[in-house]
């Protein structure tokens, strides 16, 4: 991309400099005065632009054909990784109910739990990868009801307990990034909290807070959190990309973000969703 660019710099350029040196021949023959230089420009000014045109439209039409077979590609590949991962949950639901063997049973739950877990990193490389192409679509859809199926999601895990006191409240907003980012809030309250305790998930007034009870942070961790990469805590896994994730989408969404949180106590974040609301 950056030799493209280079390239492209020094031909325009080039063509600069011969309208300028051809224009500077023009009027150091002719004498200069307003007539000859809006002459000279008259002259050579369309024939700059066109050849302008045609080096540009070149350049265009071959990035455009690019990102069509790029697009292509990418939904095959997604439409390929899609296939194995629908066969893999038709048949683990099939097997579930018809197996009496409890250890069986137990297993082929691990097999589903892993499925749902590969499902979901497909749709987020999926919206990651198509984001990246075209515009994201935005839909009309209940926050209520997006918090309470992931909060179900996370419930299956069977590790801490998740509360949820939700308000009604339509919104139009990116679903799937929307999802993602719910996933990433409750993922890092999970992991940063004991197994007991409790994630406490309130929608009030277009205001969502998630609540846990955590390890916490102090102002230092605070204003780092946001950084790609960063962990708070090193002894945790994970890769510190997740508050990165959940700030960009908030920022190209416009919804307001603020984190509080005390060492020792836990975290709260607050996603303001008043500007998204709609009928």
């Amino acid at each position: 991309m950056k030799k493209e660019l280079i390239w492209s710099l020094v031909i325009f350029g080039t063509i600069i400099v011969a309208f300028f040196g051809i224009h500077f021949l023009f009027l150091a023959q002719e004498g200069f005065d307003r007539s000859n230089y809006l002459t000279a420009f008259a002259i050579l000014f369309p024939g700059v632009m066109i050849v302008g045109y045609i080096f540009l439209s070149g350049q265009l039409e071959s990035r455009h054909r690019q990102e069509e077979e790029l697009e292509h590609l990418v939904r095959e590949v997604l439409h390929e990784i899609n296939l194995p991962l629908s066969t893999i949950e038709a048949n683990t639901s099939m097997i579930l109910k018809k197996s009496e063997d409890e250890r069986l049973t137990k297993r082929i739950r691990r097999i589903e739990a892993a499925s749902k877990r590969l499902a979901r990193l497909y749709r987020e490389l999926s919206y990651n990868i198509k984001r990246q192409i075209a515009p994201v679509e935005r839909e009309h859809f209940d926050l209520a009801d997006v918090v309470e199926e992931r909060a179900a999601f996370f419930r299956e895990m069977g590790r801490n307990p998740i509360e949820t006191n939700l308000e009604s409240t339509f919104i139009t907003a990116d679903r799937i990034g929307l999802e993602q980012t719910l996933d990433n809030l409750l993922e890092n309250a999970m992991k940063y909290s004991d197994k007991k305790e409790p994630i406490l998930i309130r929608l009030d007034g277009g205001e969502l807070l998630i609540r846990d009870r955590g390890i916490g942070m102090d102002e230092n961790e605070i204003l780092r959190i946001y950084e790609r990469y960063y962990q708070s805590d090193r002894n945790v896994k994970g890769e510190g990309i997740g508050l990165a994730l959940v700030k960009r989408y908030c920022d190209d969404e416009g919804i307001g973000l603020r984190l509080r949180s005390v060492p020792g106590e836990g975290t709260e974040v607050s996603l303001d969703f008043s500007g998204k609301i709609s009928g």
